[in-house]
């Protein structure tokens, strides 16, 4: 969702949740950081943030590592429709930002919707489309790929992530303490050689490929 309301209401809101959300990763359980240098500068728009998937929590790890606190440009996250079916969850993944995208469809308002997002703010999204239950990559979506093409980002930032599965197990409700896990941000990737060529569905894979080839790369060093 846009930010609604009073700005100064929205913002000390979001302020609150990033820093409880801050203390639970950071202090009640051991994360760590690397590649700090590649995160977006405040005020960056345009900025793509590509990230592997294995838990509920990354999309809330990525908003308290990179987001600034009373940012002036507004985290995105394309997340799966069925977190706005119950109100806390919509709740929660609406003051990241989050909208709704359909899993394992050609939905192209989505895509078309994460294409216009770009062009304002900073896009986080997970190209494998679903967690990963093992931990390992999964194959990335070519609709990842299009919206690479379409959009021509101004930034593509690939990021890795590994345990937050042990803090927030598939089947549990409950995240646990004192668990470690690992995020590291990766320099920019220069994407700019596919945009010449023909839209099509095999182009958008060969990016979407080059994008998760990126991350695996970024993993091994967790």
């Amino acid at each position: 969702m846009r930010r609604a309301g009073p700005a100064f209401l929205v913002n000390l809101l979001h302020f609150i949740v990033l820093s409880l959300l801050d203390f639970f990763f950071r202090v009640l359980n051991r994360v760590e950081v690397l590649g700090r240098e590649n995160i977006p500068s405040r005020g960056e728009r345009g900025v793509l943030i590509l990230s592997n998937h294995i838990s509920a929590l990354d999309p809330l790890l990525i908003g308290i590592t990179a987001m600034p606190r009373f940012s002036p440009v507004w985290f995105r996250a394309a997340a799966k429709e069925e977190l706005f079916t119950h109100i806390f969850s919509r709740a929660v993944v609406s003051v990241i930002g989050a909208f709704p995208v359909k899993r394992g469809q050609h939905d192209l308002d989505s895509m078309s919707r994460m294409v216009e997002v770009l062009k304002t703010d900073v896009l986080v999204v997970f190209p494998e489309g679903t967690w990963s239950e093992t931990g390992e990559l999964l194959p990335g979506r070519p609709g990842v790929g299009k919206v690479i093409h379409d959009a021509r980002p101004a930034k593509i930032i690939p990021v890795a992530v590994k345990g937050t599965d042990r803090i927030l197990p598939r089947d549990a409700w409950i995240p646990r303490v004192g668990r470690r896990a690992g995020i590291i941000y990766g320099p920019p990737m220069d994407l700019s050689r596919f945009y010449d060529q023909l839209d099509s569905v095999e182009t958008s894979q060969r990016i979407v490929e080059a994008v998760m080839t990126e991350i695996g790369r970024l993993r091994a060093l967790l």
